[in-house]
């Protein structure tokens, strides 16, 4: 038998009382009616504002009050006569316990199954909003006194705190409220990071003055309060960071909300702090899923680029339209410009070399122009360890959508690739240009020259100036391609007038100029193009020229002449740049070795070196003398001694070198050595 039937029977047999109701409020503002028996007109409602009386005397009926926890359950048993006595009212109260402690343990069953869905929705990650509206839904039927509640979460870009859910009955006028962090009692609990209860309406008065008009207008919008007795407002953490604010309000006569009902809603915000962190990383795990797919579906649509050969200004026409972003491609192999749309990138090629040259990582570069700020994205394109080129994108502002810049990675590689694909028919364009030339000057026969030199662009009549540029020796050979065709993209713009012939082959570089005057001035181009390159790419170069002439089969002879020329700066210690017609005698040693020159000059002047005669200054003597043409007179005035002195010194040269001053072959030794050592 349930113990409201057994209440019911001991009300009829052991108290004999024919009218009778019962009457409960388990944490609630008012009273409900259980049962009923005799009673036919409509009675009053039990009075709340009588909960610490045991009994209340009506002129018909008579009320007895039984309170439990702190008065917030009240059970009420009316009956039209009170002649019950102390042992019956006992044993009443023991009857009620039983009954109470049933509805107690009922509404424990409740709360666990409602934990247990809630914990079953937490799985469920299509839908984090109607996910959240379920769970405050579950904390509400829960905390049954709880009229409405508002789960508040903070937004970056707003920042400020923004109702993402609510139950309870509150109008879509909540979405219009903004909490500011330390406003009011939900951005006092966020920013403090600990739970509020407030069962006093002066404390929430006190803790709500700090809401600012325009949100308690649209709260007021959003729901009707009437008899406003208690909040509960609890943080949300979420990964140690405060993300959520969950509220509750309840109405009524008197504060019902209690500690429990505080670990209860605590309780449930851990299971939206749960939700929202699966959502974060579900959502996480499905962002980064996608990027994948698109990553791959990016990748096969610039690979058919690639493959098709669709060229560089369909890959960067492509890329726009994926970015919708003006965009320019640099090829710095070249200098050459591919941009989306034509024409519209006027920064300098040469500044943004020297500014990005040993970029690796992406950046942001902004730039002012006529007033303008101009904001772009820079995406270095590397190709076997070399900086190539790069991807110029124009942004509002330095921020760029994450699939924008996966976008940009991707088509990096492609462009990248397709840099080295356009080297590698350059630099076989190089090779066939080298070979070609080369078989030119080593025929003899007129008029395979001639085919020759129509087939290398060669004109004619004209006069003829070959110029060679060593560049220094690199391990990386890729390297060196690069440097090969830097060197030669600015021979072809500085020489243009000359109708330039250049290639490259490993690290020298060719350069045949035609003109139709007999004077080819390149001096002034090539110092300027010296001083340049060695400030920029910090490496020098050095430039042979050979002579001018009007024969195609002198060609071979000029090309010679700088070969020489070139050769001579490499084994002396000379200026980097020198023309032919300027090495002079010096051409007589340009195949000897420095080790075999050194060797010359030792034979000379090391016997006139030893310990005991290191300050006779036989050495300067005999340069001197060489150096004033062998004049006595002079050679004595310049060394600041006495004729017979020189005189006495030349004897000894003779004697230590095995020489006569007379003997013309001794004397033009003796000037050659002299001519080296200086």
């Amino acid at each position: 038998m349930n113990p409201l039937t057994r209440i019911q029977e001991f009300l009829v047999e052991a108290c004999e009382q024919s009218y009778f109701q019962i009457w409960i409020s388990i944490y609630q503002d008012r009273f409900s009616l259980i049962t009923t028996k005799g009673f036919e007109l409509p009675l009053p409602f039990p009075s709340l504002h009588d909960v610490h009386r045991d009994m209340i005397e009506y002129p018909d009926f008579t009320d007895f009050y039984f309170c439990y926890d702190e008065s917030r359950s009240i059970i009420v048993i009316r009956v039209e006569k009170p002649n019950l006595s102390l042992e019956r009212i006992n044993q009443l109260e023991i009857l009620l316990i039983n009954y109470y402690l049933e509805i107690s343990l009922e509404r424990e069953r409740f709360i666990r199954h409602k934990m247990m869905e809630s914990i079953r929705d937490i799985s469920n990650l299509d839908n984090v909003d109607t996910l959240l509206t379920n769970i405050l839904e579950h904390a509400l039927s829960v905390i049954q006194v709880a009229d409405f509640g508002v789960l508040w979460m903070y937004d970056e870009k707003e920042n400020a705190l923004l109702p993402r859910a609510w139950a309870g009955g509150p109008s879509e006028s909540i979405q219009n409220m903004r909490m500011n962090i330390g406003e009011g009692i939900i951005g006092k609990t966020y920013q403090e990071k600990r739970t509020m209860f407030l069962s006093l309406l002066k404390d929430i008065l006190h803790e709500s003055s700090s809401i600012r008009k325009e949100n308690l207008q649209h709260l007021f919008n959003a729901y009707s309060f009437t008899n406003l007795q208690s909040i509960i407002s609890t943080p949300i953490f979420v990964e140690n960071e405060t993300l959520c604010v969950l509220i509750i309000y309840q109405n009524g006569e008197r504060p019902l909300f209690t500690i429990e009902d505080k670990k209860v809603l605590e309780s449930f915000s851990d299971q939206v702090s749960i939700a929202l962190t699966n959502s974060r990383l579900f959502q996480n795990i499905k962002h980064q899923n996608q990027l994948l797919l698109q990553r791959d579906e990016i990748h096969d649509t610039f690979m058919k680029l690639s493959l098709q050969s669709s060229g560089m200004h369909m890959i960067a026409s492509e890329l726009r339209r994926m970015i919708q972003l003006r965009l320019v491609i640099i090829d710095l192999t070249d200098d050459s410009i591919y941009s989306s749309p034509n024409h519209w990138f006027s920064e300098d090629i040469n500044e943004l070399r020297r500014k990005f040259n040993s970029m690796d990582a992406p950046q942001f570069y902004s730039t002012e122009q006529s007033g303008k700020q101009n904001t772009f994205y820079l995406q270095p394109v590397i190709g076997i360890n070399q900086f190539l080129g790069m991807l110029i994108v124009e942004v509002t502002d330095k921020w760029l959508l994450p699939i924008n810049k996966l976008i940009i990675e991707q088509a990096s590689s492609i462009i990248a690739l397709e840099m080295i694909r356009n080297q590698t028919v350059v630099d076989s364009y190089y090779q066939k240009t080298h070979d070609l030339f080369h078989e030119l000057i080593l025929c003899n026969d007129a008029s395979i020259q001639n085919t020759k030199a129509i087939e290398l662009g060669i004109h004619q009549p004209a006069y003829y100036l070959i110029i060679l540029i060593g560049i220094p020796s690199h391990e990386d050979i890729h390297y060196m391609n690069m440097q090969n065709h830097r060197l030669i993209l600015e021979n072809k713009k500085r020489f243009r007038e000359y109708s330039p012939i250049v290639f490259g082959f490993r690290n020298k570089i060719t350069i045949i100029l035609q003109s139709q005057s007999d004077t080819i001035d390149v001096s002034g181009h090539l110092k300027q193009l010296q001083s340049e390159w060695k400030q920029g790419n910090h490496l020098p170069i050095k430039i042979g020229i050979g002579l001018q002439y009007n024969r195609i089969e002198d060609i071979k002879k000029s090309y010679n002449e700088a070969d020489k020329a070139l050769s001579y700066l490499n084994h002396r210690k000379q200026p980097d740049l020198i023309h032919y017609k300027d090495i002079g005698i010096n051409r007589l040693f340009i195949h000897q070795s420095q080790e075999e020159l050194q060797a010359f000059i030792n034979e000379v002047f090391l016997p006139l070196q030893n310990e005991k005669e290191q300050n006779q200054f036989l050495e300067k003597t005999l340069l001197t003398y060489i150096k004033q043409n062998r004049s006595a007179g002079e050679t004595a005035k310049q060394l600041h001694i006495h004729v017979n002195t020189l005189y006495q010194r030349l004897k000894k040269i003779e004697e230590k070198l095995h020489i006569s001053f007379s003997n013309p072959e001794d004397v033009l030794r003796l000037q050659l050595a002299c001519y080296l050592k200086n």
